[in-house]
């Protein structure tokens, strides 16, 4: 059987577990500005395919694209940025940063980074800093227990006990 091309990678390489990441970030840099395109190497009309549309539609698209197979000049490069297309459409991370790259109408990735913070969001930040233990915090508990500890204690002694 036929290899693919070096620095080529195949479906099974890119569903791969653990790179995940650093694939989609690297694929977000290739597809930097232009958000459509990986739809349009898969030659998907819809974004919101599920994962298998989009499985299937990478095996029909490397069946005729593969470089050992392609005629075209640039098969290599081609199957390359297809490969590329289909890891981030794969990932549900990546195809969920590519939607909101094409919903927001974003020009580039530095501005895809940089998304702007919602309501929601600065809620939640509130309420986890609400949470967070300062010194003060963590002596006003400690002594709220010893002295709750203690009074409990002295609650049992005495009536537990017979004084006579």
């Amino acid at each position: 059987p036929a290899t693919p091309a070096r620095g080529v990678r195949c479906s099974r390489q890119a569903s791969r577990g653990g790179q995940t990441s650093a694939q989609v970030l690297d694929a977000l840099k290739e597809f930097d500005g232009n958000w459509r395109e990986p739809f349009d190497l898969l030659e998907l009309d819809d974004t919101e395919v599920g994962t298998k549309e989009i499985r299937a539609a990478f095996r029909n698209i490397a069946r005729k694209e593969h470089p050992d197979v392609s005629t075209r000049d640039d098969a290599e490069e081609r199957f390359r940025r297809i490969s590329m297309a289909y890891e981030l459409l794969a990932d549900d991370g990546g195809r969920a940063m590519l939607l909101e790259a094409l919903e927001r109408k974003v020009v580039d990735l530095e501005e895809l980074q940089e998304s702007p913070g919602t309501v929601l969001d600065e809620r939640q930040d509130v309420w986890d800093n609400q949470w967070e233990n300062d010194e003060v915090t963590q002596v006003t508990r400690v002594a709220f227990l010893l002295i709750l500890v203690l009074g409990m204690g002295t609650i049992f002694w005495f009536f537990g006990d017979d004084h006579d």
